[in-house]
């Protein structure tokens, strides 16, 4: 059983926080709150299809997420908590889609022997493919490159990438 932890004012000015930019945004949505002891979840649904919130690969919720974030540390004058958004399961789908090419990758590599680059991404994202990879035996994985490019290698242990 996962622990209950009383929702904290940081959680609270966070979901207000969400809920003011929705409105300025003429975004209808629900916004529901989880929080652990390292983070705090507010997920939004809405009748209203959500890609636009969501954005390509994520981009504005992520921006979203960084404005709910800073605000309410502002607010607080507090680091706090990690603070995560998602909207219609988009972060779930996005976790197993990365792990999906994670995996094919690795298989790539290990058929292959040649290193695989992968497309540029977010620190998050990177952080899941880098995940699923330690998981893998035979493969090792490297980011390289500078924001906004940096991006994955898979390759065979001790290659360079």
């Amino acid at each position: 059983m996962s622990e209950i932890t009383p929702i904290s004012d940081e959680a609270t000015t966070a979901r207000q926080v969400l809920c003011e930019i929705l409105r300025q945004m003429g975004f209808e949505a629900a916004v529901e709150m989880e929080e652990t002891p390292e983070q705090i979840l507010l997920t939004m649904s809405s009748e209203r299809p959500m890609g636009l919130l969501i954005g390509k690969g994520g981009q504005t919720l992520n921006a979203i997420e960084l404005l709910v974030r800073t605000i309410t540390q502002t607010k607080l004058r507090s680091p706090g908590k990690h603070i995560e958004l998602d909207a219609e399961g988009y972060r779930a789908r996005q976790a197993e889609r990365l792990r999906d090419m994670a995996r094919q990758a690795a298989e790539q590599v290990l058929a292959t022997g040649e290193p695989v680059p992968l497309e540029p991404m977010s620190p998050r994202d990177r952080r899941t493919v880098h995940m699923t990879l330690v998981e893998i035996e035979g493969v090792e994985s490297t980011s390289v490159g500078e924001e906004p490019y940096r991006h994955i290698v898979v390759s065979l242990p001790g290659q360079s990438a």
